[in-house]
């Protein structure tokens, strides 16, 4: 008898144990799709690499795949007809429904009576052969230094420079970080960073901090060159962002609280319908204590919150709407306390600065038959900005650092508004003519209402300036910013209208041709632009092909650009022709090769002959070139990595009779180098070095006393040759370290990322300090971050 109970006990007990280990089990689920169709595909394998785990789809296109361990997987997904595709980084939590949301497999590619099929861990565009790259969300996060910060993440791209660590800005080819397009959902959005501006050299560089919290981008496409015709009113790169869908059978809520702030994050089904997740972060961050505790006070008091929501609901299996709401207001003052904190008082701003970011945006998915799909896109976008800007005087007494009320203030020397309010409706309409050919239509229209002002208050002396600047006296070696020749106030209503069409059409011998054409019109400059485009792809084998891109482009000039004065409603839009040669060589289904030459030629680039007036012109032009190579081996077996190699030259001409000159941007040698080691399922660690020649800089000379004042001593800066001089070379090693550690119904999730970890001098610009005639070193040294969050 004890016997049976003993065994009874032991069946019970290995029940029990079965259940709670199922309990404790993930699972994955997701659909697959036509990439040109968006219709379901049945029948579909997907199986987890080095696992017996798999399903197939169902009739609607559906897979579930359960009973799966905690960890990170790649999944592969094939059926007859298509080209597998092999799916990185999908992370698998206990208890949890992974959503993959649908996976697009492209069509076999026909060559005389054979299907040619390929397998690759690289998601692919046929309509844009050249210069294209893909981050998941999972190496987003993983990426050293980049705090989870997307546009921090693209710099170890081949083609883009950034200025590495204070700036999330970067740029590509030869251009600036304001020629990027930014797509959020489809929606054209750039106001994507916080404190996007300040002196001229720093506005250059772009924004600090991303609006989207690390985990939110679900997927980020990144065109370097060469894209379609799909996309315009840049003439550099293409970044499209997909945020996250909110999973719609489990949720997830995350949080986190530190010395900076906190955020929390939803991601789950709406309880409401069934059909609909819903995505949900928000998150405040002041950096007061912080910079207290690390002993820069002199920085100011800069603080942001972002708030994100999206929904996503599956009608019927024809139509899909997703909507999303963005809303990032910003907040920075720098005053007495902060100038007298400064290191001899280097910097001497007074200003309070307020901006509010906002996005409403609708996308509306409709399938046509089994041919083709219909993308409907409608959003409203606003900013409103508060800008007022002063000077303070410090000076020594008697030794001494003076009080904050001993220090003489001009506290309002200028005001800027901006407000701005865009509507816009985008409409694509993708049809699959057959096995091997794909067209593409679209129309665009946008209304953007602009009321801008800049008031100077007063009279003000700038000690930089350019010797072809207007000065009545060439003897004073300063300028007087004049309120009659710079204070403006525009309002005025811009309608714009775009239409394209592009085919992808696969011919003999697996030639694949993609040419397209675009046409743009500004109803402010009554100006209208046609830009031709062509890409090609030729496949040498199942592993190799060889690609080629060129077009026009077209470049809208900036809002601040058009709105500094009333003649400024007349410039052109800039234009940039690309050619683009490049071979792609898979040796492994996860290890990518990639060679790419470039020739850009710029025109009618909008330039400013004199600081001391607003007027612009498109009196520039230029040229950029160079040479990308790239080796990427996505995440598998435990490992990634990449290596990357970018010579470039980019030159410009203002025709002010300064001549030829680099770019701003220009660094003509830029390495990086990334690796990174899944240790076991809780931990991973990274590293990334990169290596880039230093920014061009100005050549100058310095005037002492230029008031001839003993008792108000200045000095100023003449400009002799733009860019002609570089910072030193740049390079920095970033560590990073990843742990998770799952506790039944709750998990932590932490990291530690080090930026510059041998705490290089790495400058980014420099400031010049008119009270003494030197100038100060702007860099980041060692910067670490930590951060914890508690998952449920």
């Amino acid at each position: 008898m004890r016997k049976i109970f003993y065994v009874l006990f032991m069946i019970i007990g290995y029940i029990c144990h079965s259940f709670v280990l199922a309990q404790q089990l993930g699972t994955i689920t997701g659909r697959v799709v036509d990439k040109n169709t968006k219709q379901p595909i049945v029948g579909a394998n997907v199986v987890i690499v080095s696992t017996t785990l798999g399903a197939s789809t169902d009739q609607n296109g559906f897979f579930s795949i359960k009973g799966i361990q905690e960890n990170v997987y790649q999944i592969k997904i094939s059926i007859v007809g298509y080209n597998t595709l092999l799916k990185n980084d999908v992370r698998v939590i206990h208890e949890k429904s992974t959503e993959v949301g649908d996976i697009e497999l492209s069509e076999s590619t026909i060559v005389g009576q054979e299907i040619v099929v390929t397998s690759s861990g690289f998601e692919e565009q046929k309509e844009a052969p050249v210069s294209y790259f893909t981050y998941s969300q999972e190496e987003i996060w993983r990426s050293p230094g980049a705090v989870g910060d997307i546009f921090r993440a693209v710099e170890a791209l081949p083609g883009v420079s950034s200025s590495g660590g204070e700036f999330s800005a970067f740029s590509v080819r030869g251009g600036g970080p304001h020629d990027n397009l930014i797509l959020i959902d489809n929606i054209p959005f750039d106001k994507v960073s916080h404190f996007d501006g300040g002196n001229e050299q720093q506005e250059s560089q772009g924004g600090r901090f991303s609006i989207f919290t690390p985990g939110l981008i679900d997927q980020a496409k990144f065109y370097a060159g060469g894209f379609s015709s799909q996309f315009g009113s840049k003439h550099s790169s293409v970044i499209d962002l997909t945020v996250k869908e909110g999973n719609r059978t489990s949720a997830t809520v995350n949080g986190r609280a530190d010395i900076t702030g906190g955020e929390v994050n939803y991601n789950g089904p709406s309880y409401l319908d069934k059909s609909t997740g819903i995505l949900v972060s928000a998150r405040y961050t002041n950096f007061k204590e912080i910079l207290k505790l690390i002993g820069r006070t002199d920085n100011g008091l800069p603080s942001f919150s972002d708030f994100i929501l999206k929904t996503s609901t599956d009608i019927d299996p024809s139509n899909k709407i997703s909507f999303l709401g963005i809303f990032a207001p910003e907040h920075y003052e720098h005053n007495v306390e902060h100038v007298l904190a400064s290191k001899d008082f280097f910097n001497t701003d007074l200003f309070t600065h307020q901006e509010d970011k906002a996005l409403l945006a609708l996308n509306w998915r409709l399938l046509f038959g089994t041919t083709g799909f219909l993308q409907n896109s409608i959003y409203y976008r606003w900013n409103d900005q508060n800008s007022r800007f002063g000077r303070a005087y410090p000076e020594y007494i008697n030794g001494n650092a003076p009080t904050v009320d001993q220090v003489p203030t001009r506290n309002n020397i200028s005001d800027t508004k901006v407000k701005e309010i865009e509507l816009g409706w985008k409409s694509s309409f993708t049809y699959s003519i057959g096995r091997n050919s794909t067209l593409i239509n679209g129309v665009e229209v946008k209304r953007l209402s602009l009321n801008s002002s800049y008031t100077l208050n007063q009279t003000d002396t700038s000690y930089v300036f350019d010797r072809s600047d207007y000065r009545p006296d060439l003897s004073q070696y300063f300028l007087i910013r004049d309120p009659a020749r710079l204070n403006f106030h525009f309002d005025d209503v811009q309608y714009s209208a775009a239409a394209f069409s592009t085919l992808s059409l696969t011919m003999h011998e697996a030639l694949t041709l993609n040419p397209g054409i675009r046409f743009e019109y500004s109803d402010l400059s009554k100006k209208s632009y046609l830009s031709p485009r062509l890409s090609a792809t030729y496949a040498v084998s199942g592993e190799t092909r060889i690609n080629v891109a060129t077009g026009i482009y077209y470049q809208v000039p900036t809002f601040k650009e058009i709105a500094s004065d009333e003649q400024n409603k007349n410039l052109s839009y800039e234009r940039a022709y690309h050619v683009i040669m490049g071979l792609t060589t898979y040796f492994t289904e996860d290890l990518k090769f990639t060679a790419e030459t470039y020739y850009k030629k710029f025109d009618n680039l909008v330039v400013q002959p004199d600081r001391t007036s607003p007027i612009r012109t498109n009196g520039g032009d230029g040229t950029a070139a160079g040479i990308d190579l790239s080796l990427v081996r996505r995440f598998s077996n435990q490992y990634y990595g990449q290596i990357s190699y970018s010579y470039a030259y980019s030159k410009r001409d203002d025709h002010n009779g300064e001549g030829i000159y680099d770019s701003e941007f220009n660094q003509p040698h830029t390495v990086n180098i990334l690796f990174g080691y899944q240790v076991n399922q809780e931990w991973t660690i990274s590293a990334k070095w990169k290596y880039a020649t230093g920014k061009p800089t100005d050549a100058f000379v310095v005037h002492p006393d230029v008031h001839n004042s003993p008792n108000f001593i200045r000095y100023s800066k003449e400009i002799t040759a733009h860019f002609a001089k570089r910072l030193p070379a740049f390079h920095s090693l970033n560590l990073r370290i990843d742990y998770r550690k799952q506790f039944n119904s709750f998990a932590i999730v932490s990291f530690l990322d080090i930026l510059n970890s041998y705490d290089r001098s790495n400058v980014n610009l420099r400031r010049f300090l008119e009270a003494s005639g030197k100038e100060q070193d702007e860099g980041i040294p060692i910067l670490p971050t930590i951060g914890v969050r508690i998952e449920f």
